[in-house]
Protein backbone atom coordinates (compact mmCIF):
# COMPACT_ATOMS: atom_id res chain seq x y z
CA UNK A 1 0.00 0.00 0.00
CA UNK A 2 1.22 3.47 -0.85
CA UNK A 3 -0.40 6.73 0.21
CA UNK A 4 0.26 10.15 -1.29
CA UNK A 5 -0.25 13.20 0.93
CA UNK A 6 -0.96 16.46 -0.90
CA UNK A 7 -1.09 19.62 1.25
CA UNK A 8 -3.12 22.06 -0.86
CA UNK A 9 -3.79 25.77 -0.54
CA UNK A 10 -5.42 27.56 -3.50
CA UNK A 11 -4.32 25.04 -6.12
CA UNK A 12 -7.47 24.95 -8.28
CA UNK A 13 -5.47 25.11 -11.52
CA UNK A 14 -3.05 22.31 -10.63
CA UNK A 15 -4.84 19.81 -8.39
CA UNK A 16 -6.96 18.08 -11.04
CA UNK A 17 -4.16 17.33 -13.55
CA UNK A 18 -1.93 16.22 -10.67
CA UNK A 19 -4.52 13.78 -9.32
CA UNK A 20 -5.13 12.42 -12.82
CA UNK A 21 -1.39 11.85 -13.32
CA UNK A 22 -1.07 10.22 -9.90
CA UNK A 23 -4.04 7.93 -10.51
CA UNK A 24 -2.60 6.79 -13.83
CA UNK A 25 0.98 6.30 -12.64
CA UNK A 26 0.11 4.66 -9.32
CA UNK A 27 -2.43 2.40 -11.00
CA UNK A 28 0.29 1.08 -13.30
CA UNK A 29 2.72 0.28 -10.48
CA UNK A 30 0.82 -0.43 -7.27
CA UNK A 31 -2.02 -2.81 -6.43
CA UNK A 32 -3.38 -0.48 -3.74
CA UNK A 33 -2.98 3.26 -3.28
CA UNK A 34 -4.69 6.29 -1.79
CA UNK A 35 -4.34 9.99 -2.57
CA UNK A 36 -4.93 12.18 0.49
CA UNK A 37 -5.61 15.85 -0.25
CA UNK A 38 -5.43 18.16 2.78
CA UNK A 39 -7.24 21.33 1.77
CA UNK A 40 -5.71 23.99 4.01
CA UNK A 41 -8.51 26.56 4.07
CA UNK A 42 -8.33 27.35 0.36
CA UNK A 43 -10.35 30.37 -0.77
CA UNK A 44 -10.58 29.17 -4.36
CA UNK A 45 -12.24 26.09 -5.89
CA UNK A 46 -9.64 23.51 -4.77
CA UNK A 47 -11.93 21.61 -2.38
CA UNK A 48 -14.87 21.49 -4.80
CA UNK A 49 -12.70 20.14 -7.60
CA UNK A 50 -11.43 17.30 -5.41
CA UNK A 51 -14.81 16.44 -3.88
CA UNK A 52 -16.62 16.31 -7.23
CA UNK A 53 -14.17 13.69 -8.49
CA UNK A 54 -15.93 11.21 -6.21
CA UNK A 55 -13.13 8.66 -6.56
CA UNK A 56 -12.77 5.92 -3.92
CA UNK A 57 -8.98 6.24 -3.84
CA UNK A 58 -9.04 10.01 -3.28
CA UNK A 59 -9.61 11.28 0.27
CA UNK A 60 -10.32 14.97 0.95
CA UNK A 61 -9.54 16.32 4.42
CA UNK A 62 -10.65 19.87 5.20
CA UNK A 63 -9.00 22.55 7.27
CA UNK A 64 -11.73 25.18 7.43
CA UNK A 65 -9.13 27.88 7.97
CA UNK A 66 -5.57 28.17 6.77
CA UNK A 67 -3.22 26.54 9.30
CA UNK A 68 0.01 26.42 7.34
CA UNK A 69 2.13 23.76 5.69
CA UNK A 70 3.26 22.15 8.93
CA UNK A 71 -0.28 21.49 10.12
CA UNK A 72 -1.34 20.22 6.69
CA UNK A 73 1.51 17.72 6.60
CA UNK A 74 0.75 16.65 10.16
CA UNK A 75 -2.94 16.12 9.36
CA UNK A 76 -2.12 14.14 6.23
CA UNK A 77 0.49 11.92 7.88
CA UNK A 78 -1.60 11.14 10.96
CA UNK A 79 -4.56 10.17 8.78
CA UNK A 80 -2.37 8.14 6.43
CA UNK A 81 -0.78 6.14 9.24
CA UNK A 82 -4.17 4.64 10.06
CA UNK A 83 -4.81 1.15 8.69
CA UNK A 84 -1.30 0.64 7.35
CA UNK A 85 1.41 -2.00 7.71
CA UNK A 86 5.00 -1.28 8.73
CA UNK A 87 6.22 -1.98 5.21
CA UNK A 88 3.78 0.44 3.57
CA UNK A 89 4.97 3.77 2.17
CA UNK A 90 3.75 7.35 2.55
CA UNK A 91 4.82 10.02 0.07
CA UNK A 92 4.45 13.76 0.60
CA UNK A 93 4.63 16.10 -2.37
CA UNK A 94 3.56 19.58 -3.43
CA UNK A 95 0.12 20.09 -4.97
CA UNK A 96 1.22 22.71 -7.51
CA UNK A 97 2.32 20.14 -10.12
CA UNK A 98 6.01 21.04 -9.84
CA UNK A 99 6.92 17.56 -8.55
CA UNK A 100 6.81 14.88 -11.23
CA UNK A 101 4.76 11.87 -10.02
CA UNK A 102 6.86 9.54 -12.14
CA UNK A 103 9.61 9.67 -9.52
CA UNK A 104 7.44 7.91 -6.93
CA UNK A 105 8.25 4.42 -8.20
CA UNK A 106 12.00 4.92 -7.84
CA UNK A 107 11.59 6.45 -4.38
CA UNK A 108 9.36 3.61 -3.20
CA UNK A 109 11.79 1.02 -4.55
CA UNK A 110 14.59 2.55 -2.47
CA UNK A 111 12.37 2.40 0.62
CA UNK A 112 11.75 -1.28 -0.09
CA UNK A 113 15.53 -1.78 -0.31
CA UNK A 114 15.97 -0.67 3.30
CA UNK A 115 15.91 3.13 3.48
CA UNK A 116 13.63 4.86 5.97
CA UNK A 117 13.28 8.12 4.05
CA UNK A 118 13.98 9.10 0.45
CA UNK A 119 14.17 12.78 -0.51
CA UNK A 120 13.69 14.08 -4.04
CA UNK A 121 16.64 16.47 -4.05
CA UNK A 122 17.45 19.60 -6.05
CA UNK A 123 21.15 19.23 -5.27
CA UNK A 124 22.15 15.87 -6.72
CA UNK A 125 23.86 15.06 -10.03
CA UNK A 126 21.05 14.89 -12.57
CA UNK A 127 18.85 17.37 -10.72
CA UNK A 128 17.43 20.36 -12.59
CA UNK A 129 15.42 23.40 -11.60
CA UNK A 130 13.27 24.79 -14.40
CA UNK A 131 11.60 28.19 -14.32
CA UNK A 132 13.19 29.59 -11.14
CA UNK A 133 14.90 32.98 -11.17
CA UNK A 134 18.65 33.15 -10.67
CA UNK A 135 18.21 35.12 -7.45
CA UNK A 136 15.87 32.53 -5.99
CA UNK A 137 18.18 29.69 -7.05
CA UNK A 138 21.13 31.41 -5.37
CA UNK A 139 19.12 31.93 -2.19
CA UNK A 140 18.05 28.29 -2.22
CA UNK A 141 21.61 27.06 -2.79
CA UNK A 142 22.94 29.28 -0.01
CA UNK A 143 20.28 28.02 2.39
CA UNK A 144 21.15 24.44 1.51
CA UNK A 145 24.85 25.00 2.18
CA UNK A 146 24.09 26.64 5.52
CA UNK A 147 21.87 23.78 6.63
CA UNK A 148 24.47 21.22 5.60
CA UNK A 149 27.05 23.10 7.64
CA UNK A 150 24.83 23.42 10.72
CA UNK A 151 23.22 19.98 10.59
CA UNK A 152 25.50 17.60 8.64
CA UNK A 153 23.67 14.41 7.74
CA UNK A 154 25.28 11.77 5.56
CA UNK A 155 23.39 11.36 2.31
CA UNK A 156 21.31 14.54 2.68
CA UNK A 157 21.76 17.73 0.66
CA UNK A 158 18.18 18.99 0.34
CA UNK A 159 16.75 19.68 3.78
CA UNK A 160 13.66 21.59 2.65
CA UNK A 161 12.28 19.50 -0.21
CA UNK A 162 8.70 18.48 0.49
CA UNK A 163 8.86 15.60 -1.98
CA UNK A 164 9.69 12.63 0.25
CA UNK A 165 8.90 8.96 0.72
CA UNK A 166 8.68 7.52 4.24
CA UNK A 167 8.63 3.96 5.52
CA UNK A 168 5.45 3.65 7.58
CA UNK A 169 7.14 1.60 10.30
CA UNK A 170 9.75 4.29 10.96
CA UNK A 171 7.28 7.16 10.68
CA UNK A 172 5.01 5.45 13.21
CA UNK A 173 7.93 5.23 15.65
CA UNK A 174 8.57 8.95 15.21
CA UNK A 175 4.99 9.86 16.09
CA UNK A 176 5.06 7.40 19.00
CA UNK A 177 8.20 9.10 20.34
CA UNK A 178 7.37 12.74 19.67
CA UNK A 179 3.58 12.73 19.53
CA UNK A 180 2.03 15.62 17.61
CA UNK A 181 5.12 17.70 18.45
CA UNK A 182 6.94 15.62 15.82
CA UNK A 183 5.80 18.36 13.43
CA UNK A 184 5.66 21.63 15.32
CA UNK A 185 7.99 24.01 13.51
CA UNK A 186 5.94 26.62 11.60
CA UNK A 187 5.76 26.97 7.84
CA UNK A 188 8.31 25.55 5.45
CA UNK A 189 10.97 25.09 8.13
CA UNK A 190 8.95 22.11 9.37
CA UNK A 191 10.69 20.06 6.66
CA UNK A 192 14.06 20.72 8.32
CA UNK A 193 12.64 20.01 11.76
CA UNK A 194 11.28 16.64 10.62
CA UNK A 195 14.67 15.59 9.24
CA UNK A 196 16.53 16.61 12.39
CA UNK A 197 14.19 14.59 14.57
CA UNK A 198 14.51 11.58 12.26
CA UNK A 199 18.31 11.96 12.43
CA UNK A 200 18.10 11.82 16.22
CA UNK A 201 16.28 8.49 15.81
CA UNK A 202 18.94 7.09 13.48
CA UNK A 203 16.93 7.11 10.26
CA UNK A 204 18.55 5.85 7.07
CA UNK A 205 17.97 8.70 4.62
CA UNK A 206 19.05 8.97 1.00
CA UNK A 207 18.18 11.10 -2.01
CA UNK A 208 17.25 10.86 -5.67
CA UNK A 209 17.74 13.70 -8.18
CA UNK A 210 14.68 15.88 -8.73
CA UNK A 211 13.70 17.87 -11.80
CA UNK A 212 11.72 20.72 -10.24
CA UNK A 213 9.22 21.92 -12.84
CA UNK A 214 8.60 25.42 -11.49
CA UNK A 215 7.59 26.56 -14.97
CA UNK A 216 4.38 24.54 -14.51
CA UNK A 217 3.43 26.39 -11.35
CA UNK A 218 0.40 28.62 -11.94
CA UNK A 219 -0.37 29.62 -8.35
CA UNK A 220 1.72 32.12 -6.41
CA UNK A 221 4.47 30.88 -4.11
CA UNK A 222 3.28 30.19 -0.56
CA UNK A 223 6.76 30.58 0.96
CA UNK A 224 7.41 33.63 3.12
CA UNK A 225 11.17 33.91 2.62
CA UNK A 226 11.74 36.20 5.61
CA UNK A 227 9.80 33.96 8.00
CA UNK A 228 11.52 30.85 6.67
CA UNK A 229 14.97 32.38 7.27
CA UNK A 230 14.01 33.41 10.81
CA UNK A 231 12.58 29.98 11.58
CA UNK A 232 15.73 28.32 10.24
CA UNK A 233 17.90 30.51 12.45
CA UNK A 234 15.79 29.44 15.41
CA UNK A 235 16.61 25.83 14.51
CA UNK A 236 20.29 26.76 14.55
CA UNK A 237 19.88 28.09 18.07
CA UNK A 238 18.23 24.82 19.10
CA UNK A 239 21.25 22.98 17.72
CA UNK A 240 23.58 24.78 20.08
CA UNK A 241 21.36 23.80 22.98
CA UNK A 242 21.71 20.17 21.85
CA UNK A 243 18.00 19.64 21.16
CA UNK A 244 18.84 17.71 17.99
CA UNK A 245 22.04 16.03 19.16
Amino acid sequence: MIKIVLPAYNEESAILPLIKDLKRILGERFSAFEIVVVNDGSTDNTANIVSTLNLPMVKLIQHHQNKGLNESIKTGLIYSLENTNETDIIVTMDSDNTHAPGLIYRMSTLIEEGNDVIIASRYRPGSRVIGVTLARRFLSWGGSRLLRLLFPYKGVRDYTSGYRAYRVGFLSKAFALWGESFINQPGFSCQVDILLKLRKMGAIINEVPLILRYNQKESTSKMDVKSTIIDTLKLAVKRFFCIYQ
